[in-house]
């Protein structure tokens, strides 16, 4: 009875190691201090930005996001919102009407304004230089020309507002609480509010707003709970809307963030950690997996690819692979007696190909920290396949090239025990 027994438990463990094995790599946890939630975040390019937070927080990277270190604020308030105008000029701006600035990229942060009472807030900066910007206060909308040392302009809305955006230094958009989206042609001066598809009598609070050219959405919650969260979209720069689709979030899941990286492809967020993925402009999404349930306030992708989601207790996520599943099947219960990083095939291919590698035992262990990461001609990481831990064995994955242009790459097979690189063509 017992050897019957062990012989269906190996059988067991046999099949199981044969399995195909999932890697949740397709969000990759950057930065988890499990301290101050992080309400915002902006970059200039794939490898600088900032992010800004509670306890009056602002973090910075330089290398895309592998490190990111903690900057002096000088201030201990909520800090919801956040502009890099580029790699010198950045603007931070918070609770108690706080502002503040650096001019040598957060090597220091100067104070502009904070109040120590307890005041208006603001929650939202936009700038279109390194000295004109406009900034969301409580109920109202100020406009600097100086770098915010003045304010030349302001207007009242009696409505909480999220988001700015200025496509140019006269045409602007932004959105607020109550439905509220509000167009300005004129810098800023005066701005009319737009009226917008509505169900149910409901009026969503609108968090944030994505453009791509005079292309633009928000993505609302409100009363409509069992009906998803309302999606709109906009052709001419916010003059008017369209309802096109419902985002599928279980019962009382609330929005709260989007982004798109270009016609067809964004992302939207909120609470409970959700994050779903749109291909078609907004009129499907779909749910996408995450490593950890923490709400997403923002999100900033430097193309199609590669991107970033910020949010509750100052956990940071990042994507190399759109958000979609990295598949690493193992293909074989064999131990290798050595490393090996094998050829990918097809190559030349397009946009599809698949790269195996050799896992061997290395000192006991049973668990090899694995990465496989593909590398532009520049040296450049476009996408991480793999960043978990592995058991020894022979693996293969495929690489689906399909939102990247055709060149010569790099893939790198990086362990603690052994390195490898070799070089495949993606030819369209």
């Amino acid at each position: 009875m017992k050897s019957k027994i062990l012989i269906l438990i190996l059988i067991q463990l046999i099949t199981f190691n044969l399995k195909p094995l999932t890697i949740f790599s397709q969000w990759v946890v950057q930065y988890d201090p499990s301290t101050c939630n992080i309400e915002d975040v902006s970059f200039i390019n794939q490898n600088t930005g900032w992010a800004c937070g509670q306890c009056g927080q602002i973090i910075k990277t330089t290398n895309s996001g592998v490190n990111w270190f903690l900057q002096t604020s000088g201030v201990y308030e909520i800090l919801t919102g956040i502009h890099a105008v580029d790699s010198q000029y950045v603007y931070c701006v918070g609770w108690w009407e706080t502002i503040l600035k650096t001019t040598n990229g957060g090597n220091n942060w100067i104070v502009l304004r904070n109040m120590t009472t307890q005041s208006s807030s603001f929650f939202k900066t936009f700038f279109i230089n390194r000295n004109k910007g406009w900034l969301l206060k409580t109920q109202y909308i100020l406009r600097t020309s100086d770098g915010c040392n003045s304010f030349d302009s302001t207007y009242e809305v009696f409505s909480y507002m999220s988001d700015i955006y200025f496509k140019d230094n006269l045409n602007g958009v932004l959105c607020g609480d109550g439905a509220l989206i509000m167009k300005s042609t004129d810098g800023g001066i005066i701005w009319n509010q737009i009226q917008i598809p509505l169900y149910n009598f409901s009026s969503p609070n609108l968090d944030r707003e994505s453009f791509v050219g005079d292309n633009g959405w928000v993505v609302g919650y409100g009363a409509d709970y069992n009906l998803g969260s309302l999606s709109l979209k906009t052709t001419n720069f916010g003059l008017t809307w369209d309802s096109i689709s419902r985002v599928p979030y279980p019962n009382y899941a609330q929005n709260y963030s989007i982004y798109f990286s270009n016609l067809n492809t964004g992302w939207c967020g909120g609470s409970y950690g959700f994050i779903f993925k749109t291909t078609n402009g907004g009129l499907n999404w779909y749910q996408q997996q995450v490593p950890s349930q923490y709400y997403r306030a923002d999100f900033w992708f430097y193309n199609d690819s590669i991107g970033w989601a910020v949010g509750g207790l100052g956990q940071i996520l990042k994507t190399t692979t759109s958000g979609q599943w990295a598949d690493v099947k193992k293909i074989s219960e064999q131990i290798p007696s050595n490393f090996k990083l094998y050829q990918n095939f097809p190559n030349p291919f397009n946009p599809k190909t698949k790269i195996k590698f050799d896992l061997k035992q290395e000192d006991g262990s049973w668990n090899i920290e694995v990465r496989l990461v593909i590398y532009d001609i520049l040296g450049r990481e476009v996408a991480n396949l793999i960043d978990e831990q592995l058991k020894p064995g022979t693996y293969e994955i495929e690489f689906d090239a399909l939102n990247y242009s055709s060149g010569v790459y790099f893939y790198r097979l990086i362990t603690e025990y052994y390195t490898e690189t070799k070089k495949l063509i993606l030819i369209k």
